[in-house]
């Protein structure tokens, strides 16, 4: 089968293309997909894409495009290979545009019944002079992934610190923003892997570890966190929770990837107060892929992964395996 991998390469270290692809991460993808038994094509995610499928026509794509502009570009990618036909691994066209835009995302989940903190989205200062806020609160741009404009500064205590942050964010985004409940506890990432036959598989959950980071991260896994802070020992994996509570994670994350209808792969954040109650608080249906061991860069996705047994290779052919079995393809 001729597998191609779509996605965008990471050039430079920048905020905004922190959510691309190093080379290091596409070489072990297509080392992955070799090692199923497949051909490897590679395709560049830029405007050129259409073209690109139209010339090569895989039987199959490894979508991990990011898009190149606009508020649902994670989209374009998934609608270009719906309007020609061709199967590929992850989330659909409405999945990948409703769960990069947090308010969308928190709004369908809300109708069925899962617990997110209380939330309100405003493009303008004058907006917030209307609205009631039980602070703390935290202000996220709405449509970017990755903890993209956020860093322990977004937790706000008052409106006089709210207007000047979200001044900031308003400039520099060029989008709406979030301001959402921020939820003092424990801090959770769960990753899904379809299957073959029956629901997805959760991964060992990770637990955030703020213990050993500097006091004034504030319990806020951002960008600096991410990036300056970024140590494999401030993840727990598998989180030390009691079976209860993982149960209910679990449990939580099942009915999330269902109500959203993300199928192969996905990374979904919770937060847990001291009461015990489990909070949504986002999802990524383009988890990152990166995992390069010397240089400390490893996504929680394959992480996970990898504490529940598998290889990159393995990894690889599951999520291949899982597409391949969605759309009845013939290996």
């Amino acid at each position: 089968m001729r597998v191609a991998v779509i996605l965008n390469t990471r050039r430079d270290e920048s905020e905004f293309e922190v959510e691309y692809d190093p080379p290091h991460t596409i070489e072990m993808i297509k080392h992955g997909i070799e090692a199923a038994g497949h051909e490897y094509l590679f395709i560049e995610g830029n405007e050129g894409v259409l073209e690109s499928l139209q010339r090569e026509r895989p039987d199959l794509v490894f979508n991990r495009s990011e898009g190149v502009r606009g508020e649902s570009r994670e989209s374009h990618v998934p609608a270009i290979m719906e309007m020609l036909g061709i199967p590929y691994v992850g989330a659909n066209v409405l999945t990948t545009a409703v769960c990069l835009n947090k308010g969308w995302t928190k709004k369908v989940l809300s109708y069925h019944g899962i617990l997110t903190p209380k939330f309100n989205i405003v493009s303008s200062l004058e907006e917030v002079d209307s609205i009631k806020f039980e602070y703390p609160v935290i202000l996220k741009p709405n449509e970017e992934g990755s903890s993209v404009g956020i860093n322990e500064d977004n937790v706000v205590h008052n409106i006089t610190q709210l207007k000047a942050k979200l001044k900031d964010m308003l400039s520099e985004y060029v989008q709406s923003i979030l301001i959402e409940q921020f939820i003092e506890g424990r801090e959770f990432s769960v990753g899904i892997l379809g299957t073959p036959e029956g629901p997805p598989e959760v991964l060992p959950i990770v637990e955030i570890d703020f213990t050993n980071m500097p006091p004034e991260v504030g319990g806020v896994l951002g960008q600096r966190a991410k990036t300056i802070l970024d140590d494999l020992s401030h993840y727990v994996c598998p989180a030390k929770i009691d079976a209860k509570t993982k149960g209910r994670i679990e449990e939580i994350t099942l009915d999330v990837c269902k109500y959203l209808e993300v199928p192969d792969f996905g990374r979904i954040d919770f937060r847990m107060d001291k009461k015990g109650r489990i909070f949504f608080l986002e999802i990524n249906p383009l988890p990152g892929m990166d995992f390069d061991l010397e240089e400390q860069d490893i996504s929680f996705f394959p992480f996970m992964a990898k504490q529940g047994g598998y290889t990159y290779d393995e990894l690889i052919r599951r999520l291949l395996e899982s597409a391949i079995h969605r759309y009845g393809l013939k290996k």
